[in-house]
C-alpha cells in the first residue's frame, strides 16, 4: 500500500499532524525527533507517526545548508517566505529557484530514508 501526497501540502499539513500524534510540537523537529513514549505501550498508529517523523526529518537533515534552512524555516518553524528569504540573503527570483530545488531534495532525500527504514504503508510525495 502506498500513500500519494503532494509534496506541500504534506510539509505544511500533514508533517504537523504526524509529529502531534508521536507527542512532539512541529518546532522541536529543528532538534531532531524524540522517543517521548519510551517503555509506555503505543499503538500502531503512534509509531507510524514517529517514522514518518523521523524519516522527514533526516530527510531535511540529509539536504544542503541552503535547502535546509528554507524548509526549516517554511516549514518547521512556520515562518513565511519573506522572513526566511531575508535569511538567507537572496531576492525574489533566486529565492524561489532555491526553494523548488529544496523541494526537490527533500523529495528525493525522503524516498531514499523511507526505504533505509522499510516504512509501511509508503508516502509517494509528488509535485
Amino acid at each position: 500500500m502506498e500513500y500519494r501526497e503532494d509534496v506541500r501540502v504534506f510539509l505544511m499539513y500533514d508533517l504537523g499532524t504526524f509529529s502531534t500524534r508521536s507527542g512532539q510540537h512541529k518546532a522541536e523537529l529543528v532538534k531532531g525527533p524524540r522517543d517521548r513514549f519510551k517503555g509506555i505501550k503505543t499503538n500502531n498508529r503512534i509509531e507510524y507517526a514517529k517514522n514518518i517523523t523521523t524519516c522527514a526529518v533526516k530527510a531535511i537533515n540529509d539536504c544542503s545548508d541552503k535547502s535546509r534552512k528554507i524548509l526549516t524555516g517554511v516549514y518547521i518553524l512556520d515562518k513565511t517566505n519573506r522572513e526566511v528569504m531575508k535569511e538567507v540573503g537572496y531576492k525574489k527570483s533566486r529565492y524561489w529557484d532555491l526553494k523548488h530545488i529544496a523541494i526537490d531534495e527533500f523529495m528525493d532525500n525522503f524516498a531514499k530514508v523511507q526505504k533505509e527504514m522499510n516504512l509501511k504503508p509508503s508516502f509517494k510525495l509528488i509535485k
